[in-house]
């Protein structure tokens, strides 16, 4: 799986329509947008997974993302490895 990061992302998306949003680019697999345990709302960043890199290359490809009249600012995220994400929670 490959994904790309959404940052600075509007606080009145939701995972249903941004997942909507970029199944026209491919296959969204998971659509994780993190809470603030302090305000209980969402940050203002998300991932979203697609099955693979060639649908993150379909996304980054688009100039620019208007959502609900909102620019989305997009990144492509590294694939970090299994031996990565463990050194990292010790």
């Amino acid at each position: 799986m490959a994904r790309v990061a959404l940052m600075a992302k509007p606080n009145a998306y939701y995972t249903e329509e941004l997942k909507e949003y970029f199944s026209q680019f491919g296959s969204v697999q998971r659509c994780q947008l993190p809470f603030d345990k302090d305000t209980g709302f969402h940050r203002r960043y998300c991932w979203i997974k697609f099955s693979n890199s060639q649908e993150v290359q379909n996304v980054l490809q688009k100039d620019s993302h208007i959502l609900e009249g909102a620019k989305l600012t997009l990144k492509q995220q590294p694939r970090r490895r299994r031996s990565q994400r463990r050194n990292q929670s010790e």
